[in-house]
């Protein structure tokens, strides 16, 4: 085969591979990089990167550079483990399984090192929408066993209330009666959106302009809870998704007022504000609602999507549960991490197309 050829297929190769790869020379020099490693690690184009010290070129993954630089003083290191990597300037994490190859001459004499890895947050985030949806799932048909159990005791005691209502005779009682009447229609539209949530709710997709959708969340949340810190939206131009508007806007309203609501509960000298990012990347669009509130605890942060579970004196418990509702509907998956600097961010991705 001439070398050309050869070389022309070696560059084909990298660019095929769905595993990413890095090579360093002797001198610990970067001298192979495939494009799922330059797009995993947010290295930008590959050229300008080969030739450079790893040091320079992983400057923002010290942990990775220090593996490689291990390898190349020939220190022996666990051919397979896990690694976490920060990504956009601290505000996402990825799992990454990697396996260290030294990298020797005919000879046995060490010539430099390669590290190929696989991102596994997609495997987890799988993992991990899937438990949730199974309990989810669990909590739903728990919740509609007890509506329709509850719902025929309540119609029965409002038709009672209403004949006992004509038969008295003192405005006073007359009075009492309509309280109860209204605790009962109360209690009566609990029941029925208890038996609403958990019915299957397909998405109805069609092309989405989202500056305005999002224009009209963010007003929509504020008549809900007033706020008076700052709102930084983030759109990439251009972004007409086809997807469901009416859930997709219900969505962002519910996510930016939970998040109004967590900013006045905790009170802060320099004000707050509100992050919405939306942006597209690999056949999903992401979505990005953070504040700068008190955060969420770890241990809460599955439990916030059940229906009803709030740690709020006036809150619902059913917003999230919405949001996470919808985000199933479009086949997506929703995630909740740390704001770097603190507060809490919500980070939704959706399918660009509708998944079979």
């Amino acid at each position: 085969m001439p070398s050309n050829e050869a070389y022309d297929f070696s560059g084909w190769l990298l660019g095929s591979l769905r595993t990413g790869l890095l090579a360093a020379d002797a001198s610990g020099r970067l001298v192979r990089l495939s494009p799922e490693a330059a797009r995993v690690l947010e290295l930008g184009e590959v050229a300008p990167q080969l030739g450079r010290p790893l040091g320079e070129v992983l400057a923002a993954h010290p942990a990775l550079a220090a593996l490689l630089g291990e390898a190349l003083r020939g220190r022996e290191l666990p051919p397979r483990a896990e690694l976490e990597l920060t990504l956009r300037g601290g505000r996402e994490r990825r799992s990454i399984g990697f396996t260290l190859v030294p990298v020797r001459d005919g000879s046995g004499a060490l010539r430099g090192a390669a590290l190929l890895f696989r991102d596994l947050t997609p495997f987890e985030r799988q993992d991990e929408q899937a438990r949730l949806r199974d309990r989810l799932a669990a909590l739903g048909q728990m919740a509609a066993g007890l509506a329709h159990e509850i719902r025929n005791p309540l119609a029965s005691i409002q038709v009672l209330l209403e004949l006992l209502k004509r038969s008295l005779g003192r405005p006073e009682d007359v009075e009492l009666v309509d309280e109860i009447l209204v605790e009962l229609d109360a209690l009566t539209r609990i029941v029925n959106g208890s038996l609403e949530f958990v019915r299957p709710h397909a998405a109805m997709r069609a092309p989405v302009a989202l500056e305005p959708l999002v224009h009209e969340a963010v007003r929509r949340a504020r008549a809900r809870v007033p706020f008076a810190g700052k709102v930084e939206l983030a759109i990439e131009p251009g972004l007409q998704p086809s997807l469901d508007a009416l859930q997709l806007e219900s969505m962002l309203v519910n996510l930016i007022a939970n998040a109004f609501e967590a900013m006045q509960e905790a009170p802060r000298g320099g004000g707050h504000s509100l992050e919405v990012a939306i942006d597209s990347a690999d056949g999903e669009l992401r979505l990005r609602v953070a504040d700068s509130g008190p955060g969420i605890p770890p241990e809460n942060r599955e439990r916030i999507f059940y229906p009803f579970f709030t740690t709020r004196v006036q809150g619902t418990g059913v917003g999230l549960a919405e949001v996470h509702k919808a985000v199933v509907s479009h086949g997506g998956s929703v995630e909740v991490r740390e704001r770097a600097g603190g507060g809490a961010q919500f980070v939704i991705r959706l399918p660009l197309e509708e998944r079979a």
